[in-house]
């Protein structure tokens, strides 16, 4: 269901810079909504394969606001990131919309339009967070 309301902000993507964005837009009181083409929170670590795993420590893979717990190891996996990720939009109730895939941004009259599977949302900027 696309939005009517003009936002202030429009960030494409709910991976680890689409998180990192709303939440700092959140901090900063700006109106914004996050659209992710994924079905489940994430970004692409849920489609990552088993074995993969962070090439740096917890404590350095870490999203603003909120230090991603050490995991066995030392070197976190994909289920320990996206156990991360879908605590943390959960933590910020970060504003997201999936799956929405985005086909196009284009100017209009309101700012932006932002083109996508489920209609259009209007913005005064939009981040490109993919």
């Amino acid at each position: 269901m696309s939005s009517e309301v003009l936002r202030d902000v429009v960030v494409i993507g709910g991976g680890q810079s689409g998180l990192a964005a709303g939440y700092f837009l959140r901090r900063g009181g700006v109106d914004f909504e996050i659209l992710d083409a994924n079905g489940r929170p994430g970004g692409a670590w849920p489609d990552a394969w088993d074995s993969l795993r962070l090439f740096s420590p917890a404590q350095m893979s870490s999203l603003p606001g909120w230090p991603m717990q050490p995991s066995a190891g030392g070197y976190p996996t994909r289920d320990h990131v996206v156990d991360y990720l879908a605590n943390y939009e959960q933590r910020y109730s970060l504003p997201i919309q999936r799956p929405v895939r985005v086909k196009g941004v284009l100017r209009s009259a309101e700012g932006l339009s932002v083109r996508t599977d489920r209609g259009t949302w209007l913005a005064k900027a939009v981040i490109s967070a993919t």
